[in-house]
């Protein structure tokens, strides 16, 4: 593998990097705000503003010059993109597909609020090719649910998932929430059962991090809600661990179970450094060597795309060590870590000190070697960001470059959670390819 591959290279970047495609679009309007999002999202009582879809092809046109490469992956994520028309949603598939060379059985994701899913929504995700429904449940306790602000019931959310299975949706994902004020260790269990109960293959399980200036934060700064502690925080996301574990579900990355098969393949990309384009406002895109981030800002997305000038107002050439870094910061996501062979340029000159403290994070508990394999345990999953942080200082001159910046890097990263204990999320915290 050559770090050194200049920008421009269509070809794989990592062992991880197949060679192919992912697209995501950030669709970012929502019927009401939950407390807790930090994502870019809009109010939009009427739906998604007409012509939407329009201008994300317009974006999408930009792009498609610039890789030869099979695109595997789409995934629509909000913001709330189940309110977008489905002979509307069809016809932006349809014209990704002229513009890119996509994949026949490519995965296409659909983030949808329950109180979205109808027998007719359904039929019309299908015929358009949506093959992935991931489903924003949260919490099956109306408690948590009122506090966060969700509109579905969780009757609601049940029928939802049931009528999508019986449907022949097949990958199927559900989203719950961990450390919500107010959530006890039991009620979060009875989430965790029955979502693993339920016929899908895919559950994620997020912390909460409240962000400062969101209605949540705001309500607990002035102490009408209480945040569970640190400790509690990490025997919710200890236990979550434990049950869907005992259950068969595999924890293939810090927020992330699946059934054998069942992982999100769009997800895995930003894990291991796969290329992807980012459409609509606030995405982010890796490619070419490069990351490309739009502005947080409808009106700005629009006025760039109608002017015939690209859209992104941030661009970041992927230098070797930063491709290095990435690598090691988001592989250590994923169960299966990484290869040391891959990521030891960041440590030439200092291989003893690195031994050493491999040495002490495996007698804590926190990382093991698996064969060839550095990867993180269960329990360093928990505090993700001060092992790697422990692991960047270890190399020569100074610590990672950018720590704690906004980064694309998965849906994963899902509006106000963090992947690990709260404030303790990964050194550079990925969010999907949105921000």
């Amino acid at each position: 593998m050559d770090a050194r591959r200049r920008p421009g290279k269509t070809g794989p970047l990592w062992p991880g990097d197949d060679g192919s495609l992912g697209i995501y679009v950030h669709v970012p309007y929502c019927a009401s705000l939950c407390g807790y999002c930090d994502f870019h999202r809009t109010v939009s009582p009427g739906g998604v503003p007409a012509g939407y879809e329009d201008r994300v092809l317009l974006e999408a046109r930009l792009h498609h010059r610039d890789s030869v490469r099979e695109v595997d992956t789409i995934y629509f994520g909000g913001g709330t993109p189940s309110l977008l028309p489905v002979r509307r949603l069809a016809a932006l598939l349809d014209g990704l597909r002229r513009l890119f060379r996509v994949a026949d059985g490519a995965e296409t994701t659909l983030e949808a609020n329950p109180e979205t899913v109808t027998s007719a929504s359904i039929d019309g995700w299908q015929q358009a090719g949506v093959n992935r429904l991931s489903l924003g449940v949260q919490s099956f306790q109306p408690g948590v649910l009122e506090l966060l602000q969700r509109r579905a019931t969780a009757g609601q959310a049940l029928e939802a998932v049931v009528a999508a299975a019986r449907a022949g949706f097949e990958r199927l994902s559900v989203d719950l929430m961990a450390g919500v004020p107010g959530q006890s260790l039991k009620g979060l269990e009875e989430d965790l059962r029955r979502a693993s109960d339920l016929p899908v293959d895919h559950i994620s399980v997020y912390a909460l991090d409240l962000h400062p200036g969101t209605p949540l934060a705001q309500r607990a700064e002035r102490g009408e809600v209480l945040l569970p502690g640190d400790d509690l925080c990490a025997r919710m996301l200890d236990r979550t661990h434990e049950v869907l574990t005992r259950e068969g579900w595999g924890h293939y990355e810090i927020s992330n179970f699946a059934r054998r098969g069942g992982e999100c393949r769009h997800n895995l990309k930003y894990w291991r450094g796969g290329e992807y384009v980012g459409l609509g406002p606030s995405s982010w895109s890796r490619i070419r060597g490069r990351l490309l981030g739009n502005p947080r800002d409808d009106v700005a997305w629009t006025k760039a795309l109608e002017a015939g000038l690209p859209p992104w107002e941030t661009e970041i050439v992927l230098t070797p060590e930063r491709l290095l870094e990435d690598r090691l910061i988001f592989g250590l996501r994923l169960a299966e870590g990484v290869p040391l062979a891959e990521v030891q340029g960041l440590f030439a000159g200092t291989e003893y000190r690195l031994a050493h403290l491999l040495g002490r994070l495996s007698d804590q508990g926190l990382a093991e070697l698996h064969g060839d394999r550095l990867r993180l345990t269960p329990k360093g999953f928990l505090v993700s960001t001060t092992v790697i942080a422990e692991l960047l200082s270890v190399r020569p001159g100074e610590a990672a470059q950018g720590g704690g910046e906004g980064f694309p890097g998965v849906p994963s990263g899902k509006p106000g959670a963090v992947s690990s204990v709260r404030g303790n999320g990964p050194v550079r915290a990925p969010k999907g390819s949105r921000s």
